[in-house]
């Protein structure tokens, strides 16, 4: 013990006595943390590029949109929420797409309502596209009315920043105002790819969430999948059939991860959920 003791002792007046002191941990810290508050510093200027928008309340409530504000309507998505990200963030996900069978199941509501929680989590940031270039709905769930649509982003006639809209201090949507003759001409073109990897670059949100036209229906759907790191499919109780959630989680499992599957749209609420402190 004593020999063990001297050599430890010889060791920390060596290490104490060089010249050639190594940075101690609490200095490599201090320094990670400036950069990462430098970098942090220039993305919040970035977001704050984006314009505000004031989304309206009553439309909000007629789409169904109730995470903007806790209630017993929110929970159900917070809960949703809350899986996701924790599925997100075990795997190194950013980038969501959500998508169903068929149209009519309720993966606008249930993407919107994903975005509009997020504000209420303002350590974390989040973007919603609007990618049903042929059933475009976002701008009306939200009541937007902007100048431009997503689809001139892509095709680099507009720059992001002036075509998304802020919900909050760390949620933004982009917003697709007319339908598309060929969705897939925009979609899956390299420099799409390409604009998405730079607001990825410029912006670091957390979520990337695209709002994707059903699977069965289109083929811009399976193309863009490859461009995300999992889908979340959406099916409707009573409407979507386990034939058909079957077929689209074997397409999307062709070209992405699954995130889950979310059924939508039940008659029922457990009493559990109408509980309060």
């Amino acid at each position: 013990m004593e020999k063990l003791q001297a050599a430890l002792a010889r060791a920390r007046e060596k290490r104490e006595g060089g010249t050639d002191r190594p940075l101690r941990t609490t200095d490599v810290t201090a320094r990670n943390r400036a950069r990462r508050a430098a970098k942090d510093g220039a993305i919040g200027e970035r977001w704050a590029s984006i314009g505000m928008f004031e989304a309206s309340p009553k439309r909000m409530h007629d789409s169904r949109i109730y995470s903007s504000e806790a209630s017993v309507e929110a929970q159900h998505f917070d809960i949703l929420r809350t899986k996701l990200f924790l599925e997100m963030r075990r795997n190194d996900w950013t980038r969501i797409a959500i998508t169903s069978a068929t149209a009519g199941c309720g993966k606008t509501t249930t993407a919107c309502n994903l975005i509009a929680g997020m504000g209420r989590q303002p350590e974390t940031r989040g973007m919603l596209f609007d990618m049903d270039f042929r059933r475009p709905a976002v701008a009306k769930f939200f009541g937007a009315a902007p100048g431009s649509s997503l689809e001139d982003v892509f095709l680099g006639n507009v720059d992001f920043a002036d075509q998304a809209m802020r919900l909050d201090e760390n949620t933004s949507v982009s917003v697709t105002t007319r339908i598309v003759a060929d969705p897939a001409r925009v979609i899956l073109r390299s420099q799409t790819s390409e604009i998405l990897d730079q607001i990825q670059a410029d912006y670091r949100p957390d979520l990337m969430l695209f709002d994707m036209p059903p699977v069965l229906v289109s083929d811009e759907t399976r193309g863009f999948l490859k461009l995300v790191d999992a889908v979340l499919i959406v099916a409707a109780a009573d409407m979507t059939t386990v034939a058909q959630v079957d077929e689209v989680e074997r397409e999307v499992a062709q070209y992405s991860n699954v995130a889950g599957i979310v059924l939508n749209k039940c008659r029922f609420m457990d009493e559990g959920y109408g509980y309060s402190y």
